[in-house]
């Protein structure tokens, strides 16, 4: 049978075997089922900048998926590129390093040479002379060795600065607002980019404090979404809320929905039923049933 025959078969076997587990739930789990809910983003995230500057390059636009990581936005660096420059020349200069290590060898012979004539032939004064020499080209360099790996932390240091005008994604996600262009001046509380992550989705929902003991973390729920979306997917409860809402009676209950492909609009109402870890019914995997084809 080819994929285009089967398609249908699968999705009518599928559409089914929910609704027969849908069908199951009575008695004191029927109590917690069909709890109004609403479908949201895991995240909703402000993009800025931690440092101000010139606005150079908005690479994004509304509705464009990111993935975390990747540079979505860059600010004017001229003068981070040239400091970055300027600290690698720095830290990779021995020259000054081989010139002391030079000058203290001739102090070493110098001393050594010194040290074997005979006192009546060379000073006291002239000898301590040359063993303080010796002494100070040894301090000397040290302090070149100290100034190289100075050097290196300063190139880190100005890389890290550099870094800070490349501005990337927080997120695996979708931009759903592009607040600034190219040539706009960044401040520390600019936002650039709203950005929103979609899988998994968070099913939000408030169920009544007589349900307090057939919800808990790990149950399946059911998801159905109102029209035009429709469909019912499998969730997974993750936050069980252990403060009651005294005026309302009820608890908030935090489900998660995959939805790897971002096909699952948020900000949609639903419905979900609760399914009670007792009755040890297995549901099919979270994929959307309409769009698995």
């Amino acid at each position: 049978m080819t994929r285009s025959a089967r398609s249908p078969l699968l999705r009518h076997c599928r559409t089914a075997a929910l609704a027969a587990l849908l069908l199951s739930l009575t008695g004191a789990a029927a109590r917690a089922g069909m709890v109004d809910c609403v479908v949201e983003p895991a995240q909703k995230v402000k993009v800025g900048s931690a440092t101000l500057g010139i606005l150079k390059d908005v690479a994004f636009n509304r509705g464009d998926a990111v993935k975390a990581g990747e540079v979505i936005a860059q600010l004017d660096s001229s003068v981070e590129d040239a400091n970055v420059a300027l600290a690698r020349a720095q830290a990779g200069s021995l020259a000054t390093i081989a010139a002391q290590r030079t000058r203290l060898e001739l102090y070493k012979r110098r001393f050594d040479r010194q040290s074997q004539l005979s006192k009546g032939i060379v000073t006291q004064e002239k000898l301590d002379q040359v063993e303080a020499d010796y002494e100070i080209g040894q301090r000397d360099l040290q302090t070149e060795l100290l100034k190289h790996d100075l050097a290196a932390l300063e190139l880190q240091r100005a890389e890290a600065q550099l870094a800070l005008r490349v501005i990337r994604s927080p997120i695996n996600g979708l931009v759903t607002e592009r607040l600034m262009a190219g040539g706009e001046f960044v401040r520390q509380d600019s936002a650039i980019y709203t950005l929103v992550q979609l899988d998994p989705l968070y099913v939000e929902a408030y169920v009544t404090v007589a349900d307090w003991s057939l919800v808990k973390v790990g149950a399946t729920g059911l998801v159905t979404l109102d029209k035009p979306i429709g469909g019912t997917y499998e969730a997974r409860v993750t936050v069980v809320d252990h403060v009651f809402d005294a005026a309302s009676g009820t608890f908030g209950v935090r489900l998660e929905l995959r939805n790897p492909r971002n096909e699952l609009p948020a900000g949609q109402r639903c419905k979900v039923a609760f399914v009670p870890a007792s009755t040890g019914k297995p549901v099919a995997d979270a994929l959307p049933r309409q769009l698995d084809d």
